[in-house]
């Protein structure tokens, strides 16, 4: 899916499309996943949002105003989750393995953007690598791959 929205996006510039709603829905999806595992330690940082908002543009080429707006959403909706399962289960119905594996490497460099992993980042890492079908071995890759991202020992 992450390939998908990366085609269409490029397709987008030649043809002065706008974004499929399904496609927005999943960049919504996405970011909010990483703003509930940036509120996993009780706060979002000033490092973990910067994080958020560059993969929402690197990694799914949303444009800088419209990643600002998800996040702002996100971040807004925040105090009214009470749970994660339905973004997880969208994100599962509407992705492939691989780009889930991509998405978990994202919460893990959200996680990690602080150079630190407390008990409750832990838990929820473990938590969604199950939830999002990501077995054990690659989601140690994509905790290994985004620590070689951020720069921090491993």
């Amino acid at each position: 899916m992450l390939t998908q929205i990366s085609k269409w996006m490029k397709d987008l510039a030649t043809q002065n499309a706008a974004i499929p709603d399904d496609e927005k829905k999943l960049a919504q999806t996405i970011a909010t996943l990483l703003v509930e595992a940036a509120m996993a330690d009780g706060e979002i940082d000033e490092a973990e949002y910067a994080h958020i908002q560059h993969m929402l543009v690197a990694q799914l080429d949303v444009a800088e105003a419209e990643a600002a707006a998800l996040l702002d959403d996100s971040v807004a909706a925040h105090a009214d989750r009470i749970e994660i399962h339905s973004l997880v289960r969208a994100i599962r119905s509407q992705t492939e393995a691989a780009d889930r594996s991509i998405i978990l490497e994202m919460v893990w460099m959200v996680v990690l953007a602080d150079g630190q992993l407390d008990l409750h980042e832990s838990q929820l890492m473990r938590r969604l690598a199950g939830l999002l079908f990501v077995d054990d071995v690659e989601s140690g890759l994509a905790a290994q791959r985004a620590r070689a991202r951020l720069g921090l020992a491993a």
